[in-house]
């Protein structure tokens, strides 16, 4: 008995002395055993020495691994990349010039008659389609990059035509003429015309005898053949007739009728579509093509710097006025904007187009505003844009422009970069100390 009193006690000593440590490992301990508690069953003599062994040895490997590598890995990683990748646009990146899609356009209207983009109407879905654009890569109904390329120069706009649409249902275009008859209203209305045979005097009514038919072309009074309508027959009245209630009549009613919703409306309370075609201009197209080009590579340019950039938006400055802006980028990260305007001029750039720049730069207040042209810089110019705050690029070379305003974008970028940097660094520094606490 006094041997068992002592195992006791020896085992009662080694639960103790670890208990610490197994507290948050007894779920392993009984995978090892194929137990699910096992400090009752230790009932062993005291000079066994096999207890001691299983219980250190699963507790220090378990530990140490599954600690160390799941905070090392993930922290790392998404802090550098997306700061890194956005900055990096290499020239190589770039489209060359001659892919650019106004390019492609421009050859692909020089093909077209007259060198004109016709507009492809959807009388039922009330839509505009220029199936041109889809040579390019663009939508069909991309109206605003038409639109773009008459505010550069390289297209003229012109009237195409106007649809008369249902003033209750505009989206529509599908609408047609019906004929009334003013006494009975019935659509059933005939057109009639008076003919006169010029050569014997024989007058009849189209629907008796029709001179417009080929094969009855010869006069029924004098029998000789009719072979120039126009010339050899004289209309001198045309009227109307209701075959339901056969009344006589000059004038119908005339009444356009909404196809997809199947009811008339008055001619006068119809509204009007009006839809462009755009003719290739002839003079300075590779300057302003040029002009395109730049704008398509700035823009994608802004967009790997974390800008939501725009071309040829509308931005209404404090005064309430609306500026008619070629590009108009805005941080994502600050809120900060920039205006980037683009001036090609044969002669240079004159004090006329900074004028024309300065009015929406006041007006609007951007963060930075920049003038970039391939064209040559009239003297003075430069001293008077760095007077108002307006950074201007000049070269004659098209991708040094691109290469400049990059360095430009770059470094405003990673200044703003730094900022936020040291923000979250504090808040990282701060956060492993405090946030466990």
């Amino acid at each position: 008995m006094m041997f068992r009193k002592k195992t006791i006690q020896n085992d009662a000593k080694l639960e103790m002395k670890p208990e610490h440590k197994l507290t948050g490992l007894e779920s392993i301990s009984s995978i090892f055993k194929n137990h699910s508690s096992e400090p009752e069953t230790i009932t062993f003599a005291v000079d066994e020495p096999l207890i001691e062994k299983p219980i250190e040895k699963p507790i220090e490997k378990p530990i140490e691994k599954p600690i160390e590598k799941p905070i090392e890995k993930p922290i790392e990683k998404p802090i550098e990349k997306p700061i890194e990748k956005p900055i990096l646009i290499s020239e190589s990146d770039l489209p060359k010039p001659s892919t650019s899609k106004t390019v492609r356009l421009i050859q692909e209207v020089q093909k077209l008659e007259n060198r004109t983009i016709k507009p492809f109407v959807d009388y039922t879905e009330g839509r505009l389609f220029y199936p041109v654009l889809s040579k390019i890569g663009e939508v069909q109904d991309n109206i605003e990059y038409l639109d773009g390329l008459v505010i550069d120069g390289i297209l003229e706009q012109k009237i195409y035509e106007k649809i008369i649409v249902c003033p209750i249902h505009p989206d529509t275009f599908s609408s047609s003429i019906r004929l009334y008859c003013p006494h009975c209203h019935s659509m059933d209305v005939e057109k009639l015309n008076l003919f006169e045979h010029k050569k014997c005097g024989y007058i009849a009514e189209s629907s008796k005898f029709d001179f417009t038919d080929h094969e009855n072309s010869h006069c029924p009074s004098c029998k000789k053949l009719i072979k120039n309508f126009e010339k050899e027959i004289r209309v001198p009245a045309m009227w109307y007739q209701c075959n339901d209630c056969s009344e006589k009549f000059d004038n119908a009613v005339i009444k356009l009728h909404c196809r997809k919703h199947e009811h008339d409306f008055d001619t006068n309370s119809g509204q009007f579509v009006t839809t462009f075609s755009y003719k290739l201009k002839n003079s300075e197209i590779s300057i302003n093509s040029d002009t395109s080009q730049i704008k398509d590579e700035l823009l994608k340019l802004l967009q790997g710097f974390n800008f939501t950039a725009k071309l040829n938006v509308s931005i209404k400055g404090k005064s309430g006025n609306v500026h008619e802006i070629p590009i108009y980028g805005k941080s994502e990260t600050t809120n900060e904007s920039i205006l980037i305007f683009i001036k090609n001029r044969p002669g240079g750039i004159d004090q006329s187009d900074v004028n024309s720049i300065l009015v929406p730069k006041l007006d609007i207040n951007p963060t930075n505003t920049l003038l970039v042209t391939v064209s040559g810089v009239n003297d003075g110019i430069q001293s008077l844009v760095n007077h108002y705050g307006i950074n201007l690029i000049s070269d004659p070379d098209f991708s040094q422009i691109i290469a400049r305003v990059e360095e430009f974008v770059s470094e405003w970028y990673s200044k703003n970069t730094d900022k936020g940097k040291t923000f979250e660094s504090l808040v990282s520094e701060w956060y492993p100390t405090n946030g466990g606490n």
